[in-house]
């Protein structure tokens, strides 16, 4: 991160942040109706947006917070702080781009229509997807429901969010992207990891920074890759001695089953005793093998789209 970000985040830790302001104007239509609100086959929703011109929609409503699915390992959760460990998603934007293009949302987060924008932060490199608590075999989901709005979140690590966090259907700056990705992620996995928004986001642009060369690196690799598909160990290589997950977009019309389109990175992290939702220390967590727990995503080889803009923009 740069040192005005490192800077906002010590403002943020020593609690003289100040907060932002309520958005005005960012009601859109055909999103958060009274009912029916749901994700659609593509991965598009209307339970998205803003709630009213103070506060963002309640994903959560009528949410259950256990999904267990082997009850021998899960069987007995209850979404009260006890999640097993968690899984940080790096999501590669040009692909994301690409998808909406295509008519789906890998992230089940946006409304018909979206696009990504020419004005945003940026639509060429991974970005984060989101920070997600899970069981072994399951996962916990919207906790602990509460009102979102924009003062829940201190400007300087808004700052922060706005650099590594980046929703590109928005414009840079753009306060009204608050109630999209970042009200989505908190409201469904923060809510299950930190008491407020801010430990959740301080957590999860904490581990980013900790993978940061990697990352750096894999990114090298896939913006490399402009004649011909890479392989997926090589970017598992990057991360070792720690098995990761590498996903592909199966949606995407170039998909096949030796040849994947490559769409984000997971890396798994086991929390230590003490990390808590009262006290969300990332110095307690720590990064540990994915394979035992996510299964593999994409085949041997990979393609990597380039542009944002052009859906045939891709390895060969």
């Amino acid at each position: 991160l740069p040192c005005s970000a490192c800077a906002a985040l010590a403002l943020v830790l020593a609690g003289c942040a100040p907060q932002r302001e309520p958005v005005e104007g960012c009601v859109a239509s055909g999103v958060c109706p009274a009912s029916p609100r749901g994700v659609a086959e593509s991965g598009f929703t209307n339970n998205t947006g803003w709630s009213d011109g103070s506060s963002c929609c309640d994903i959560c409503e009528g949410v259950k917070p256990v999904n267990c699915f082997n009850p021998a390992t899960c069987g007995s959760k209850t979404g009260d702080d006890d999640w097993d460990y968690a899984v940080l998603d790096q999501i590669w934007l040009p692909q994301l781009c690409a998808a909406f293009d295509q008519g789906h949302d890998p992230t089940l987060t946006h409304a018909p229509g979206a696009r990504c924008r020419a004005g945003a932060r940026t639509s060429g490199r991974l970005s984060i997807h989101g920070l997600w608590p899970n069981y072994v075999g399951g996962y916990p989901t919207c906790c602990r429901p509460k009102t979102v709005s924009p003062q829940m979140l201190p400007a300087p690590l808004q700052i922060l969010a706005e650099q590594a966090w980046v929703d590109p259907t928005w414009r840079d700056g753009d306060g009204c992207a608050f109630c999209s990705m970042w009200a989505h992620e908190h409201m469904k996995h923060g809510t299950c990891m930190a008491d407020d928004m801010a430990g959740y986001f301080n957590v999860t642009l904490s581990l980013v920074a900790r993978v940061n060369e990697r990352s750096q690196k894999v990114e090298a690799l896939l913006a490399a890759a402009v004649d011909q598909p890479i392989s997926t160990a090589a970017i598992v290589e990057v991360y070792l001695p720690f098995s990761m997950q590498v996903v592909c977009d199966p949606r995407d019309p170039l998909a096949t089953e030796t040849v994947g389109v490559f769409l984000e990175l997971r890396t798994c992290w086991n929390r230590a005793p003490g990390f808590s939702r009262q006290r969300p220390d990332v110095g307690l967590l720590s990064q540990t093998p994915c394979a035992i727990s996510l299964p593999p995503s994409c085949p041997g080889l990979v393609r990597v789209r380039q542009s944002a803009q052009a859906s045939s923009a891709l390895t060969l």
